[in-house]
């Protein structure tokens, strides 16, 4: 086993790297590998793993996705955890002196490992000190089985349109045809499935960096295996045991208003935010439009362009872009407004690597079994028409829930955890999905934790905002922490 806490042995999975490349290399690592991580695992006592999961040593692979060029050793690794075979991605720091970060991706259903030139291109500053390890997760990226939906393709998680449960059906149904049960990608899970991950790449302790719905799993690993957490880093967070359906519309409401404040101070927005937007929602929930977007017609009620706008003002381009569409929705140019809030895919783009970035699957699954069943579903305010809109995306996700036929999961992964280990969550006050108030929802079981919220901030701050990467990096590298909840850097 790792003789030192702070930094693994990483040696048998990078010998020879300048002598070797090609099929040679990859063979040879593979073997070493194998030999190594067994010889290892049978010098010392085994450690129980979680619910006696089978798990085995790590497969050599070749990196998914398009080549990165770095003057970084990577290595990319098949885990077998549990029926899942796991995408795992290494990321060798030059001279790495510290434990490792485990950088947990959002989702549900999204990827780390293709998307690794996140993290080389330019080189992350985490890369100096620790080793980086991605892992798509259970039904999601690389992984498999896939939970991946093809049937699904033009969709996105949140537009749950009542005529796009054939497709639903159809996806699930060939996923269970195949022997694939959707209802086993759970957030208890995905967390067991990465502690058999660190046990078998004989990591003793790391840091914890996971971002929105990657908090989930975090806040989880946090549960189940807080000894082996050096620190945990948090951005955009989501509690256990949120009741979203309850939370979103005033998160969504709040963020807008200080969307307003903001652009109303520099002259950006003259008539305002919300009740231009309100406006345009009771107009659209009397009569649905159909607006042309790449050849496709897609109709927009009052809960679509409501979805659309929270979506826009999620990206980091977001807040100047959700203020024009706003504005040109009320003037009643719909076509143009849509044009802005680009709502088929906002994330397209924005990673080198081709290929589809969420799961479909893995979104449903975890959505409808871990988050359903701690939502009220009770509308919260029907005299404003924000909150009329997101309840009919609700009411449209709990149509899809029962398409797919997941159950409950676990209720114990739905309450808040308590820890004493050292935590720093960010929270952006204009973020819709992930709402600022949700930080301090956490930060009360925490013992030791630092909350650092900014008015200029909309959602997972540290993968776009020099400010917030550079707290997160530092907070991982030394375990600094503003005080205060500043965010100035």
């Amino acid at each position: 086993m790792v003789s030192d806490p702070r930094r693994p042995d990483w040696s048998y999975l990078r010998p020879m790297v300048s002598t070797l490349s090609g099929p040679a290399a990859a063979s040879l690592l593979g073997v070493i590998t194998a030999v190594l991580l067994t010889l290892s695992l049978v010098g010392c006592a085994p450690e129980e793993s979680v619910g006696d999961r089978p798990v085995t040593a790590p497969t050599n692979i070749d990196c998914p996705g398009q080549p990165v060029p770095t003057e970084l050793t990577v290595t990319c690794h098949r885990i077998e955890v549990d029926g899942a075979s796991l995408a795992v991605a290494v990321l060798h720091g030059p001279d790495p002196d510290r434990a490792p970060v485990l950088f947990l991706h959002g989702g549900p259903g999204g990827r780390a490992v293709a998307d690794r030139d996140r993290w080389l291109a330019p080189r992350s500053e985490l890369l100096a000190n620790h080793d980086v390890v991605l892992v798509d997760q259970r039904g999601g990226g690389n992984s498999t089985p896939s939970l991946d939906c093809p049937e699904m393709e033009y969709r996105g998680p949140e537009d749950n349109a009542p005529e796009g449960l054939a497709e639903d059906r159809a996806c699930r149904n060939r996923l269970v045809s195949a022997g694939f049960e959707p209802s086993t990608v759970t957030v208890g899970r995905i967390a067991a499935d990465l502690v058999a991950v660190r046990r078998v790449l004989a990591i003793d302790r790391w840091h914890l960096y996971g971002v929105s719905y990657g908090t989930r799993i975090a806040l989880e690993l946090l549960r189940i295996d807080d000894a082996a957490i050096v620190s945990l880093a948090l951005d955009s967070v989501v509690p256990p045991d949120a009741d979203e359906t309850a939370d979103l519309p005033d998160g969504i409401v709040a963020a807008l208003a200080k969307l307003e404040d903001r652009c109303t101070d520099d002259g950006a927005c003259p008539v305002g935010v919300l009740e231009p937007l309100r406006r345009t929602l009771d107009r659209l929930a009397r009569d649905p439009t159909v607006v042309q977007i790449d050849a496709r017609s897609l109709t927009f009620d009052d809960t679509a362009f409501l979805a659309a706008s929270v979506r826009t003002l999620s990206r980091p381009d977001g807040p100047m872009a959700l203020t024009e569409a706003i504005a040109l929705a009320d003037a009643g140019r719909l076509a143009e407004a849509v044009d802005r809030l680009a709502p088929v895919d906002a994330s397209a783009g924005t990673s080198r690597s081709a290929g589809d970035t969420l799961s479909e699957g893995a979104w449903v699954a975890v959505t409808c079994g871990d988050q359903r069943p701690g939502m009220a579903f009770e509308p919260t305010d029907l005299d404003d028409p924000v909150h009329r809109a997101e309840h009919g995306r609700w009411s449209e996700l709990r149509a899809r829930c029962a398409a797919w036929k997941i159950p409950s999961s676990d209720p114990a992964t739905r309450t808040p955890v308590r820890s004493a280990v050292p935590t720093l969550i960010l929270a952006g006050e204009l973020d819709p999905i992930t709402p600022a108030r949700w930080a301090e929802t956490v930060a009360r079981w925490l013992d030791d934790v630092e909350v650092v919220m900014s008015p200029r901030w909309t959602h997972a701050p540290s993968t776009w905002n020099p400010c917030a990467t550079h707290l997160v990096t530092q907070f991982l590298d030394t375990g600094d922490r503003p005080t205060g909840g500043s965010a100035n850097c």
